[in-house]
C-alpha cells in the first residue's frame, strides 16, 4: 500500500537520505519547521514501516572484506521452507544485503568474506542447509561500489561531488575493539546518539563522539542511511546488469557521466565475472525504467555487449559491518 507523502514528508526522506545521524532540531531547521514536527513525521514513518532502520555505510575493504554478490534461483520451496531460509539470511553475520527479486533470479545476496575460501564455506553451508529448494546461483565480486543518494525525492539537480563508496585498491587499516563495537552498534542503528553508545560500550561520551569522528576522517565510515521500503513511496528499484565490449576509458567515462546525471540511477558497482557493471535505478514506473534503459542502449550500443533489466521487489537487511570480525578479535 503507497503511503501518501507531501513536500515536507519527501525533504525529511532526503535529509534522512543525507545523513541519517543528524538530531531532530538540525532537520528542523533545515525544513524551517519544529523539532515535534520532525519527530511526529519520523514516528509516522517507522509506524507505516516507509523506514524500518538506520544503517552506515561502512567501507569494508579497509577491514580486509570483499563483497561476493550471489545470485540464488529456488525450486519448489514451501512457505516454511521459505521463510526458514530468509530467517538464516536475516540473522546470518556476514550477509550485507539481501533482496527479493524477479526474472531468472528469486534472491540476491551479498556476503562480506576475507577470502573465496571463507566465502566458499558460507555457499557450503547454504546449499547444504537448503538443498531441497535451491535449484542454481551464479556469483559476481563486487570490487567497488558508489552510491548518489536520491535527489529525485526533492527534485533536485545532482551535483557531483565526493559520494559514499565501499571498495577500490586501498590501505588495510586495523582497528581496535572499541572502533569495531562503535561500527558494529551503528551498522545496525545509525541513529543512536553518542550518549548511548557510551554506555552500551561503557566508556565516556566524549571519547565515543572522538572516534566516530575518527572513523569518518580515515573514509571506514561513509555514511548514514535510512533503509526507505520503497514499495511504500511508489517507487520500484531496478538492478541492470551490464557486459561491456572492449572500450577505452573516455568511452567509459562518458557512459559514467550520462548515468551520474540521471537522478533515478541510485548506485553503480562495478563487478568481476560475467557482468562488468551493475547499475541500481529507483522509478515510479515500468515503462519510466523502459525508456531509460532503451536510452542508455541505444546512445552506447557499440560499449554494452548485454544489458539485463532485475526488479527488486522487498529489501530485507542492509548491514556494511562483517560481524565475524568480532569473533576474531
Amino acid at each position: 500500500m503507497v503511503e501518501k507523502l507531501d513536500k515536507k514528508d519527501l525533504k525529511l526522506l532526503y535529509e534522512l537520505e543525507q545523513d541519517s545521524r543528524q538530531s531532530l532540531s538540525q532537520i528542523a531547521r533545515k525544513l524551517k519547521t519544529s523539532q515535534q514536527v520532525i519527530s511526529y513525521r519520523l514516528q509516522q514513518f517507522q509506524k507505516n514501516k516507509i523506514i524500518t532502520e538506520f544503517y552506515t555505510i561502512i567501507n569494508f575493504a579497509k577491514l580486509n572484506y570483499s563483497s561476493y554478490r550471489t545470485m540464488i534461483r529456488l525450486g519448489n520451496a514451501t512457505k516454511e521452507a521459505y521463510s526458514e531460509l530468509i530467517s538464516f539470511l536475516k540473522n546470518h553475520p556476514n550477509v550485507l544485503w539481501f533482496v527479493e527479486c524477479g526474472g531468472r533470479w528469486d534472491l540476491i545476496v551479498n556476503i562480506l568474506s576475507r577470502n573465496p575460501i571463507q566465502y566458499n564455506k558460507f555457499l557450503l553451508e547454504i546449499r547444504n542447509k537448503f538443498k531441497n529448494i535451491i535449484e542454481d546461483f551464479d556469483l559476481l565480486l563486487t570490487i567497488e561500489g558508489i552510491y548518489f543518494g536520491r535527489d529525485y525525492l526533492i527534485e533536485k539537480q545532482r551535483e557531483i561531488k565526493t559520494k559514499p563508496y565501499f571498495g577500490r585498491e586501498i590501505k588495510i587499516i586495523k582497528l581496535d575493539d572499541l572502533d569495531l563495537n562503535i561500527l558494529n552498534i551503528i551498522s545496525q542503528n545509525a541513529r543512536l546518539n553518542s550518549v548511548e553508545i557510551a554506555t552500551k560500550l561503557k566508556v565516556s561520551n566524549n571519547t565515543i563522539i572522538s572516534r566516530i569522528k575518527e572513523l569518518k576522517k580515515k573514509e571506514i565510515i561513509q555514511s548514514f542511511k535510512p533503509l526507505i521500503h520503497l514499495e511504500k513511496i511508489g517507487y520500484q528499484g531496478y538492478k541492470a546488469l551490464i557486459k561491456l565490449n572492449s572500450i577505452s576509458e573516455n568511452k567509459e567515462r562518458e557512459l559514467f557521466t550520462q548515468l551520474i546525471s540521471n537522478n533515478n540511477v541510485v548506485g553503480i558497482l562495478r563487478m568481476v565475472g560475467q557482468w562488468n557493471l551493475e547499475v541500481e535505478f529507483e522509478v515510479q514506473t515500468r515503462e519510466e525504467m523502459l525508456k531509460i534503459s532503451r536510452e542508455i542502449r541505444t546512445k552506447f550500443k557499440e560499449m554494452i555487449k548485454e544489458f539485463e533489466i532485475i526488479p527488486l521487489f522487498h529489501e530485507y537487511k542492509y548491514n556494511f559491518f562483517p560481524k565475524d570480525i568480532l569473533s576474531k578479535k
